[in-house]
């Protein structure tokens, strides 16, 4: 059995619009047929929820939890005013919340684990507005296959492919933080390594702001614990290509 993990809130900086959220979230939530937990705020659930229920093949959960209950707004409360200062890409559109958030998602899994209300071995991280592409709706009949699923390493595609070892990645694509899974274990595993650097990250000043220059430096130097996915033959974004090799 596997559970999908996602959040969505509705923050006053983000990359892209509203309109464009709605539409993407309800491309997932209202042709998937899986197993989801969604953490959002109170205020935010109402607008789940209404979605949600409208697609009879999804089982959902929905957990509110503010963003100032956050693991990792509660541990730094300080640290957003310069991490807004020392992004590499501010014209993007990201901010404070996004970068709190995309930080949140190993915190996120480790609750829905702990949780398991679907009683489920495999763990999925699914951005909730990431099915762009409508090519990968079709997919959502049966995504995800959890034979698919690594049992001992984390699914996750790789980008493009690393050109030094580094100590800090910092405004470099990689990894696609978008979507990525493995056994419950694995997954805990590397979110107590994945919080241990991105602290390391925040005591040398360096930006934390997003989540795929952290799971870099993780993954260089715990590469076991890794199964990168090159994308091959893709028939959708790479970027999604989970949805594909899942399938």
């Amino acid at each position: 059995m596997t559970t999908i993990v996602s959040c969505y809130y509705k923050l006053n900086t983000s990359k892209h619009s509203h309109s464009k959220y709605d539409i993407w979230i309800k491309n997932l939530l209202l042709n998937v047929k899986a197993n989801m937990v969604i953490f959002t705020s109170q205020s935010d659930k109402p607008y789940l929820n209404e979605i949600a229920t409208r697609n009879g093949g999804l089982k959902c959960t929905i957990v509110v939890k503010e963003l100032d209950e956050l693991e990792i707004y509660k541990k730094y409360p300080t640290i957003w005013d310069n991490q807004e200062r020392i992004d590499p890409d501010k014209k993007c559109g990201r901010g404070r919340g996004c970068y709190m958030l995309w930080n949140s998602k190993f915190h996120f899994m480790k609750e829905a684990i702990d949780m398991n209300i679907y009683d489920s071995e495999y763990f999925i991280w699914n951005d909730i507005g990431n099915v762009r592409d409508n090519r990968i709706i079709p997919l959502l009949n049966t995504y995800p296959q959890t034979r698919r699923i690594s049992k001992d390493r984390l699914d996750i595609v790789l980008l493009q492919l690393f050109n030094t070892v580094q100590e800090f990645y910092c405004n470099e694509v990689h990894f696609s933080g978008s979507m990525f899974g493995g056994h419950k274990d694995t997954i805990l595993k590397i979110k107590d390594l994945y919080y241990n650097c991105f602290n390391h990250y925040a005591e040398n000043n360096k930006f934390i702001g997003c989540d795929q220059q952290i799971i870099s430096s993780v993954c260089v130097k715990n590469i076991h614990l890794f199964n990168p996915i090159f994308p091959i033959d893709y028939k959708v974004d790479p970027w999604f290509y989970l949805y594909q090799y899942y399938h």
